[in-house]
């Protein structure tokens, strides 16, 4: 999910406007313009007020991109409003096609669960370098049940950007999905060489469910004690909801705090007997 406005890198454009040095002694700014092909949108008197801070880049959105792009994250992210957002993406693309605006205008569609086209325009930004968006084509294919296309573009997504949720995602699809646990295992590994918490208790429940293995399964539980999750809530699921004896949870802190598997250890002291 999106959260944070991303930081405008714009491949293949160094600036809107660049510098000319003339006999060495004058320089001269010139500046950088675009026509778009579509009108530009009208701007929202209600949403003005709840995204003021976005109304000083109308004048320059009118012959820029970029910051038209920025008023459209504004209506996504701020408003929730994907069809205006959508809007102001179709109007940036209209005077030259980014990777960025083409991954935001797929999230957008994507949201409205107008699938088809957002697969356009995440192939699009994917044309044109933007390899986030292999993430976000893993999942609209995962919301379409299209396992066999949503683990090819997840593969890809990791092995270009070393995204540890598409990580994370493929031991999800092969675990649920596919009932591929070994593969799943392999996955949800990667996913926590990179730190991802969510693939500890992921693992965790693949161990116990699946593979029969609750050493395994409570010594990745509680290797995340004290980082996303709290000890109370780790020992209740191990004990209460996975039913498992406090000597095999004992064992599985030892081989969490022992083995060189668990980047993330727990190291204080459960006191299970209390």
């Amino acid at each position: 999910m999106i959260k944070k406005i991303v930081k405008i890198i714009l491949v293949g454009i160094i600036a809107l406007s660049f510098t000319a040095c003339e006999n060495n002694q004058t320089t001269n700014k010139k500046e950088v313009k675009f026509t778009p092909s579509l009108p530009m949108p009208e701007w929202d008197k209600e949403a003005k007020s709840r995204i003021d801070n976005y109304w000083s880049q109308w004048h320059d959105a009118k012959k820029d991109p970029v910051p038209a792009m920025k008023i459209g994250y504004a209506y996504s992210e701020e408003l929730k409003d994907y069809e205006k957002a959508l809007e102001w993406y179709k109007y940036a693309d209209s005077m030259i096609a980014l990777g960025e605006n083409s991954y935001f205008a797929c999230y957008a569609l994507q949201q409205l669960k107008r699938y088809d086209e957002a697969i356009s325009w995440c192939k699009k930004a994917i044309d044109l370098k933007w390899d986030k968006a292999l993430f976000r084509m893993g999942d609209i294919y995962k919301e379409l049940n299209d396992y066999d296309k949503a683990v090819f573009y997840y593969k890809q997504s990791f092995e270009k950007t070393k995204d540890k949720m598409s990580a994370n995602n493929l031991g999800f699809i092969f675990s649920k999905k596919l009932n591929n646990y070994q593969k799943a295992e392999k996955w949800y590994k990667e996913a926590i060489k990179l730190n991802n918490y969510e693939s500890y208790k992921n693992i965790s429940s693949l161990y116990h469910e699946k593979l029969k293995n609750d050493i395994k399964a409570s010594a990745y539980a509680i290797a995340v004690i004290d980082t996303k999750y709290t000890k109370a809530s780790v020992l209740r699921v191990l004990q209460n909801d996975m039913k498992i004896p406090n000597d095999i949870i004992q064992k599985g802190y030892e081989l969490q705090l022992n083995s060189d598997e668990f980047p993330i250890k727990y190291k204080s002291k459960l006191y299970l007997d209390e």
